[in-house]
């Protein structure tokens, strides 16, 4: 493989990999936690292990303003104060919801106060985070709060300055914004304090509003007792309806420590307080520590060398993101799923799949170096599909969130099968999928399959005859699975694949040759007149996107797609269009607005820069990826170019930084241009070193491909290229 052209330099020698402790000195939580509209990455410090329950974390808020779109996760970092620190967020997603069970500590409080509303100043130079932990001083309740976390439990540590009367305000009922408590309940004895709140969020309540039980202990007997409820606060023990929580207090000395050690379970109190046994009799530097060492485990499968530090904090924050999001939700052996009815599991079960976004970028990451993950998020998916009947598409909590369009689930089974993840039933899973592929959702049901599928297996697209019901996008959709599924069949030796092989070409039935892009159809098969560059979120014929974002979207057959528009060339020349036109091309980048042309802040335009090598045009893609990686990538707190999705654009990163780029659904990546001249990834078989000497903003195209020594040809590499190698050479040029 390779291009000709360019100067062919000679290699220098390959830098060190970085040490662990590097690895963790490079991780910045504040990456994407900032940023205004379309910029806000939804990121939050909280702390946390990787994939845990718990994120205990501040949720922040302006003189008691916190509008909904850039609180997602509960926090922002230009917010001056804090709300108190909760135990529950999502991460990276563009929905508001969790921040349940949260605590603030205050120091003199009026009794006519309502204390779930009250908020404090937090002194951002003395915020710090790092994996696994989380740290703010409070100046005006003279307390240093430190938070730390295990997979289902948190632990708090409130250091105070001047003695006195130090309160917890302990509130059973909150949340970030939105949603709705349907019941909450608190009650506490001496130093144990325990309770419940059933909660119907946006996403996670959408179809089952879920219960989150705690068991919260104090480490020092609280000298005063109060509760509050609707009424307001008043002494007592007890406190429940939509509102309720418990004040504690303690007269402490100056320096004195309290901690907080809380359990929070999603099955029942009893299992809550044996989740709180992971904090128990331990100290909270243990609990840190050992949060500590399991991201470091974690972040050192993917060890890299060369690159400047900004780069390489941008890596490692990135390779961090990708794990704090799904949410592991079993318990001691069983779960609660989505039929609210608790199950015994031999596997882990996650929850908080935001597969619509995940499915392109995070799923093939864990499926190269954390198989483990990958294998029981694929279990986790078909026993939703045994609870709920369906297997979902954006499950969020106990509930089919039903969120976004398609099926993104199909891709996650068939590149998994054919990459080699094995103990599961894929014929078991194949059978759920196609009948989700095949049938319409039944009348009254939460489950979001296939809208229009009747249509669309009649038809070849899903008609419109307002262009007002995102059918481009959904046929679009619909076609990529049904690729995925036919390499599934192909994979399983099943019948239908032939059926489905011919429905993944059905995206030429949106293309309009007099528009030259996919167009939305009527039923009698004329084309609707688009405006390529309005926007439109869910009322147009595209969801989330402009006619450009979603005019490349056959990247299973871009020489199908290239024949539609006349061949390669022409595809060529829309493409730079696409980026030339944009931000990206003109040097006038603001992530605050989606850009009509290529906006790398959603996932329709993932892709598209891959499409360049697929089409021979390596050296193109290469510009515009470089470009990608080092100006919409940064180490601020707007670093990130719209919400991570589930750390969706992180794993982005780390592939478009490594030099690949995965197809999802099958078992094929592609070459782009690596960023740092050597790194070493963790594969079930061992360690892939991938060099490339030199690679550096400037030195980035890829002349030649070699696998232990031998040549490749072409710009695409198999998954069993990568397992079964020691070294993938990448000889680079400028």
């Amino acid at each position: 493989g390779g291009a000709g052209g360019g100067v062919m330099l000679p290699d220098p020698p390959d830098p060190e990999l970085l040490d662990v402790d590097t690895i963790m000195s490079r991780v910045n939580l504040f990456i994407g936690t900032g940023g205004f509209g379309f910029n806000y990455a939804a990121q939050t410090p909280a702390a946390q292990v990787p994939l845990g329950m718990v994120r205990l974390g501040p949720d922040t808020t302006r003189n008691g303003a916190h509008v909904d779109f850039h609180h997602f996760s509960g926090y922002h970092f230009d917010d001056p104060q804090v709300r108190g620190f909760s135990h529950t967020h999502f991460v990276g997603t563009g929905i508001v919801d969790y921040g349940n069970l949260r605590v603030l500590p205050w120091r003199d409080l009026d009794p006519e106060a309502a204390p779930g509303d009250l908020f404090t100043a937090f002194d951002k130079e003395t915020e710090r985070a790092h994996p696994g932990y989380y740290a703010a001083q409070l100046p005006d309740q003279d307390v240093q709060v430190e938070l730390t976390a295990t997979r289902r439990a948190g632990l708090h540590r409130y250091t105070v300055g001047a003695g006195g009367r130090v309160n917890l305000l302990i509130d059973a009922a909150a949340h970030v914004i939105g949603g709705e408590v349907i019941a909450a309940s608190i009650q506490h004895a001496g130093a144990t304090i325990e309770g419940a709140v059933t909660y119907r969020g946006p996403l996670t309540g959408r179809s089952r509003p879920f219960t989150l039980h705690f068991s919260a202990r104090t480490s020092q007997t609280p000298v005063a007792n109060a509760v509050w409820d609707v009424g307001g606060a008043r002494e007592g023990q007890s406190a429940m309806g939509d509102t309720a929580g418990a004040v504690v207090g303690f007269d402490v000395e100056a320096g004195e420590v309290i901690e907080l050690r809380v359990g929070v379970s999603y099955i029942d109190l009893e299992q809550a307080r044996a989740n709180r046994a992971e904090v128990d009799g331990r100290t909270f530097e243990e609990v840190a520590e050992a949060a500590w060492d399991e991201w470091a485990g974690l972040l050192q499968k993917v060890r890299i060398g060369g690159g400047t530090e900004v780069q390489q904090r941008i890596f490692y924050t990135a390779l961090y993101h990708s794990y704090t999001m799904p949410t592991q939700l079993d318990e001691g052996g069983r779960y609660r799923g989505l039929d609210g009815e608790v199950h015994g599991t031999d596997t882990r079960y996650f929850t908080d799949l935001s597969l619509w976004d995940t499915f392109r970028t995070l799923h093939p990451l864990y499926t190269l170096i954390t198989p483990d993950i990958q294998r029981d998020v694929l279990h986790s998916l078909m026993q939703m599909g045994r609870d709920g009947g369906h297997i979902p598409r954006w499950p969020a909590g106990l509930s089919y969130g039903g969120s976004m369009i398609g099926t993104s689930a199909d891709m996650l089974f068939a590149g998994s099968a054919l990459k080699g993840i094995d103990g599961v039933d894929y014929n078991a899973a194949f059978n759920q999928l196609l009948e989700t592929a095949n049938a319409p959702t039944p009348p009254g049901s939460q489950f979001g399959g296939r809208r229009g599928v009747a249509d669309y297996l009649e038809l070849g697209y899903m008609p419109s005859e307002t262009g007002k019901d995102g059918s481009v996008s959904r046929t679009l959709e619909y076609v990529y699975s049904d690729w995925a599924l036919a390499n599934l069949a192909d994979h399983l030796g099943r019948p239908e694949a032939g059926d489905l092989r011919m429905r993944s070409t059905h995206y030429r039935n949106l293309f309009d040759p007099e528009q030259r892009l996919f167009a939305p159809r009527t039923r009698d098969g004329a084309f609707l007149e688009v405006a390529p560059h309005i926007l439109y979120m869910f009322d147009g014929p595209y969801v989330e996107g402009t006619a450009w974002h979603w005019r490349f979207s056959a990247f299973h057959d871009p020489l199908g797609l290239a024949a539609l528009y006349g061949g390669a060339d022409a595809l060529a020349e829309v493409l730079g269009i696409y980026f030339e036109r944009s931000g990206l091309g003109q040097g006038t980048l603001d992530h605050r607005i989606p850009d009509v042309y290529f906006w790398h802040g959603n996932e329709p335009g993932l892709h598209v820069a891959y499409l360049w090598s697929a089409l021979d045009r390596p050296d193109t893609g290469a510009d515009w990826l470089r470009a990608i990686q080092t100006e919409i990538y940064t180490d601020s707190p707007e670093g990130m170019p719209g919400n991570d999705d589930g750390g969706t654009l992180s794993s982005w990163y780390i592939f478009s930084a490594l030099g690949l780029y995965p197809v999802a659904g099958s078992d094929r990546y592609r070459i782009g241009t690596p960023l740092f001249p050597i790194a070493e990834v963790q594969t079930v078989n061992g360690p892939l070193t991938i060099r490339a000497p030199g690679a550096s903003v400037d030195r980035r195209y890829v002349r030649r491909v070699e696998i232990d020594g031998a040549g490749h040809a072409g710009w695409t590499l198999r998954h069993a290229d990568l397992l079964g190698a020691d070294t993938l050479y990448l000889r680079m040029d400028e």
